[in-house]
């Protein structure tokens, strides 16, 4: 395609579109020039400075989801320079929207975040009050203890435990002190 083709279509497209706008200006109600113009509509003195007007349903992915509601009234100022502080409001809300949005979806994760840890929390203390983890004892020796509570003897826990004889003597002597028990010796 050489540029004279080029040319000859951009004419062809420009002949088109002047053709359209032709179109629609012969379409355009017309006023009478014996008529004259209706005059503004006048504006009360006791009247709201503003208006309010629903924004409809749009697609842009710009408008965030759950958060924001398409049918409620948003109030547009009336007055001369309308236009430029609609378009600027326009944006301002927009911006709002998305940041609302961002912060519902933070706080969702802040919720989710605080469940887990109220969920540790009941976990820990559920097994403090049935004893699985004792005041002072090492974390090491928790099943030992518990071995030791359910009566079993030294040599059966050292082998279960992985632990000498001793150090099960002594995880003995210690679930007997926090059951009451005056310490025995073995």
């Amino acid at each position: 395609m050489g540029l004279r083709e080029l040319i000859l279509a951009a004419i062809a497209l420009l002949a088109v579109y002047v053709g359209y706008q032709l179109y629609r200006a012969s379409r355009a109600p017309r006023a009478s020039a014996s008529e004259p113009a209706a005059p503004p509509a006048a504006v009360p003195a006791d009247a709201p400075e503003s208006v309010d007007v629903v924004v409809a349903d749009s697609d842009d992915e710009d408008e965030p989801g759950p958060l924001y509601d398409a049918g409620r009234p948003v109030p547009v100022p009336t007055g001369a320079d309308t236009a430029p502080d609609a378009f600027q409001h326009e944006l301002e809300v927009r911006q709002l929207r998305r940041e609302l949005e961002q912060q519902g979806s933070a706080l969702a994760e802040l919720r989710r975040e605080l469940d887990a840890v109220r969920e540790q929390l009941r976990a820990r203390t559920d097994q403090a009050e049935v004893g699985v983890m004792p005041h002072g004892a090492s974390p090491e020796y928790n099943e030992a203890l518990v071995f030791a509570r359910r009566g079993l003897d030294a040599e059966t826990i050292a082998e279960r435990c992985g632990i000498t004889v001793a150090e099960a003597e002594l995880v003995q002597s210690l679930a007997r002190s926090q059951a009451g028990e005056p310490g025995k010796a073995p």
